[in-house]
């Protein structure tokens, strides 16, 4: 059975949730259609454990927690996955699934409310909100948001 981008995108979210409340040590591994969201702890470190989620098996985000309270986002890693459109610009499904993730981020105050993938009006892909935004594309796949409840920091 085929499973909706809607369902596959509150998956992803309802495991976000789950490793915020419990720890993203204790998120494990788990995958719906074309989407996994995993712990990545390191074994042989002492950096707190990313909660990594990926589509099709290429990250699209990586979630990094504080080294002083693993049950706080420090920063997110957002990738565009290698997916695109013909113009360059992340695929519809990459953006509907990072769009979601950030959603709930913005819901729970680790980034301001409203953070998104989005098309400009110059048909152009940015990762922001409003003017403030960074190119979020082919020639420019990643983008690192440290955590903020309110300014939108990029780094």
């Amino acid at each position: 059975m085929a499973r909706s981008n809607r369902q596959l995108t509150q998956f992803a979210v309802d495991r976000l949730r789950y490793a915020m409340v419990y720890g993203p040590e204790n998120a494990g591994k788990e995958s719906q259609g074309n989407t996994e969201v995993e712990a990545d702890i390191c074994g042989h470190c002492e950096r707190p454990a990313h909660l990594v989620v990926r589509l099709y098996g290429k990250d699209i985000m990586r979630i990094l927690f504080s080294p002083i309270n693993p049950r706080v986002i420090a920063g997110v890693l957002i990738r565009t996955g290698d997916f695109y459109d013909s113009k360059g610009r992340p695929s519809r499904t990459t953006r509907e699934r990072l769009n979601g993730l950030l959603d709930a981020l913005g819901a729970a105050k680790f980034i301001p409310e409203g953070v998104r993938a989005f098309i400009r009006e110059d048909n152009s892909c940015a990762l922001g909100k409003g003017d403030a935004c960074k190119a979020f594309d082919a020639g420019a796949p990643a983008v690192l948001l440290l955590a903020h409840p309110t300014d939108l920091v990029f780094s």
